[in-house]
């Protein structure tokens, strides 16, 4: 552990990773700059959420050494793409980590995990990605609200997203949540990956992620998808994908 007495972002991807393997699980995807940790997690479950399309549950943990997120994760075996379902019940966020030693803090953020293994949060993911499936969806008139959070990063998400479900030819509402997580998978910027997976978890309910917090000098998390570029204004091709 952390000589300084506190849980280092360093000890917290330890614990998550002991955790997640004393459940026969791996940890698959790992950002950590000694600052900021995001790790995901893939357990040894998985159901089919429609014809040779198979999902994998998880955990997914965020942290900036302060606090933590843990939500559970859902991961799609077909096309690589992961989902954070931050809405759900078992979803925990441990607060004042850095006001703890760090014996307490490992047993606070051990406590999160567990919560997030439950069996339940992976059978409630897949069964509202199943009938995702089965609900066509207004893409842009669905995705407004939820993207209201991201500023002035929303009319170039909604460009690229829409660019991705009109172009996939899956129009339900599972179409939508792929779009939004396959554009997750390409954002280089960790944070901003992080808010997309949790929009595409939402999805399936149509629950918006919590804002982000805002950092002084700083308008928000580089856009740096495959093909797009931050000055784009993606109004123009969000109008003109939506009308065809």
């Amino acid at each position: 552990m952390n000589t300084s007495g506190c849980l280092s972002t360093a000890d917290m991807l330890a614990v998550f990773t002991e955790e997640i393997a004393a459940r026969g699980g791996e940890v698959r995807d790992t950002f950590h700059d000694g600052t900021r940790l995001f790790v995901r997690s893939v357990l040894p479950r998985d159901c089919e959420v429609g014809p040779k399309d198979r999902v994998q549950g998880g955990v997914a943990l965020k942290s900036d050494g302060r606090e933590a997120w843990l939500h559970p994760y859902v991961f799609r075996l077909v096309c690589r793409n992961g989902a954070i379902m931050a809405h759900a019940v078992q979803t925990c966020h441990v607060p004042n980590l850095d006001l703890h030693d760090a014996d307490d803090a490992g047993v606070l953020l051990r406590e999160a995990i567990r919560a997030c293994c439950a069996e339940e949060a992976f059978t409630a993911a897949a069964e509202q990605m199943r009938s995702a499936r089965e609900t066509e969806v207004d893409a842009a008139l669905n995705l407004l609200p939820l993207l209201s959070h991201f500023g002035g990063q929303g009319p170039a998400l909604l460009g690229a997203i829409l660019e991705r479900f009109f172009g996939e030819g899956d129009r339900s509402r599972f179409g939508l949540m792929n779009a939004v997580t396959s554009l997750a998978r390409d954002t280089r910027d960790p944070e901003l990956r992080w808010r997309l997976e949790e929009l595409g978890g939402g999805v399936p309910a149509l629950v918006a992620p919590r804002p982000a917090p805002r950092k002084p000098g700083r308008l928000g998390p580089q856009f740096q998808a495959e093909g797009l570029a931050p000055e784009d204004p993606g109004l123009e091709l969000a109008g003109r994908v939506a009308r065809r």
